[in-house]
């Protein structure tokens, strides 16, 4: 695979993609240590804040990734100044392990370089040790680090 293709999300391909990403974000949420109900509720905050416009929030993006006709990802980014900050990114489950979130990562890359970006960032949960490892691998560095204790 050489690569795929970004493709701006429509209002309705976008709704669906934010109920099912919400839900996500508060799997990995309570993967880090909170509660189902407390993740839940973050989740639906942690989105509210983030997109009081929705998809037409200033500043955010969102593609679905293609390769060919088939859609095997989605990408959501925020731009700020001279850098865009991944929000979300994620292969569809079923073509998982084929070398799409490694693909999709350049794609963004070059959406940057086009906009004159010059950074690119990006959070991990520290569970998900397949994408941090990945995102090393396409040089993404750490710049910070959140540690908790429960009590």
């Amino acid at each position: 695979m050489t690569g795929v293709r970004l493709e701006p999300m429509t209002e309705d391909q976008y709704k669906p993609w934010r109920a099912e990403a919400e839900a996500h974000y508060a799997q990995s949420v309570a993967a880090s240590g909170q509660s189902a109900q407390d993740a839940a509720r973050n989740a639906a905050d942690t989105y509210a804040q983030l997109l009081p416009d929705e998809s037409a929030t200033p500043d955010h993006h969102f593609w679905y990734a293609y390769d060919g006709d088939r859609r095997v990802g989605f990408l959501w980014v925020k731009v700020t100044h001279d850098t865009a900050f991944v929000y979300n990114v994620a292969v569809e489950p079923d073509v998982r392990r084929q070398g799409y979130g490694r693909a999709i990562m350049p794609a963004a890359e070059r959406w940057c370089h086009d906009n004159a970006l010059t950074r690119i960032g990006l959070h991990v949960f520290a569970h998900n040790t397949g994408a941090r490892a990945l995102y090393e691998q396409l040089g993404f560095t750490e710049t910070g680090r959140n540690m908790a204790k429960d009590l």
